[in-house]
């Protein structure tokens, strides 16, 4: 059906449609969202993709919201209001399609967009989740920093893999590691593969291998998910029959009581 120029402008006035900025409409009643204010900032610029912030929210990475934030070729100069548009030229494997052929940057892409664009709290907190989920490497992170030196975002970029690159996974990780260097204790690995007769038992968090003693580090939501709490107690106990000691410490040990961490931690090395 053919809508003449005067239609549109009668709807909008009489508010059967609803207009973004002018450029984009749709029905009444709906939630600009913060995820619908990306997509509709994106059917407003052709050819854009959905990049940063907007591609973190569309993966359902769990970052504030804010301003859409889009990628357009670099030799482009499009506009939008209240838009962040990134002008560069993405590889193919660096933008995929998602449902109805949205557009969007790769896992790896957005998080390393991300990390430059976030503030640094919350670019912190999701490089330690993607790191857990493994939607980017640090290897990964380097190469993209190293291939964009100079580049918007490169400092905080950098501290970030800084952090990363000691093999810790999460904050309260690298708390366990400063700790463990400030005391001198010595002949742990960060995140060592774990291995018994039946093959790979885990992943641990700091491991000392000559006395067969594993650290583990307790998150916020350690006990929400029934599921993973229980691989958990499996894990656990093919630790123990295999001869390892397992000792658990949670955010408030690291943080409240870290004397208390590393007093627990010498005498069951002198022990063993």
């Amino acid at each position: 059906m053919r809508v003449l120029v005067w239609q549109v402008r009668h709807r909008v006035r009489t508010g059967q449609w609803q207009a973004l900025k002018g450029r984009v409409l749709a029905l009444p009643g709906i939630v600009w969202s913060a995820s619908v204010r990306d997509r509709a900032a994106q059917l407003a610029v052709r050819g854009s993709i959905l990049a940063g912030p907007s591609a973190a929210r569309f993966w359902g990475m769990g970052v504030p919201d804010g301003s859409p934030c889009l990628a357009v070729a670099a030799h482009t100069h499009p506009s939008f209001d209240g838009a962040r548009i990134l002008r560069v030229d993405l590889p193919p494997a660096d933008v995929v399609r998602g449902p109805d052929s949205v557009r969007v940057t790769s896992l790896a892409r957005t998080v390393y967009d991300c990390l430059a664009l976030l503030p640094e709290d919350p670019a912190q907190t999701l490089l330690d989740r993607a790191l857990q989920q493994r939607w980017i490497t640090v290897d990964d992170l380097a190469r993209r920093i190293r291939n964009n030196v100079g580049g918007r975002g490169v400092r905080q970029q950098l501290r970030l893999l800084r952090r990363a690159a000691t093999g810790t996974r999460s904050e309260a990780e690298r708390i366990m590691v400063r700790l463990l260097r400030r005391s001198g204790i010595r002949g742990w690995h960060a995140n060592r593969a774990i291995r018994d007769a039946r093959g790979l038992i885990g992943i641990g968090d700091v491991v000392f291998p000559e006395v067969k003693l594993v650290i583990e580090i307790d998150g916020w939501a350690y006990h929400a998910d029934p599921e993973p709490f229980q691989r958990d107690r499996e894990r656990q106990n093919r630790l123990v029959a295999a001869g390892w000691t397992v000792l658990r410490f949670t955010w408030r040990d690291l943080t409240e009581h870290p004397d208390r961490v590393l007093r627990t931690i010498r005498t069951l090395l002198a022990a063993r």
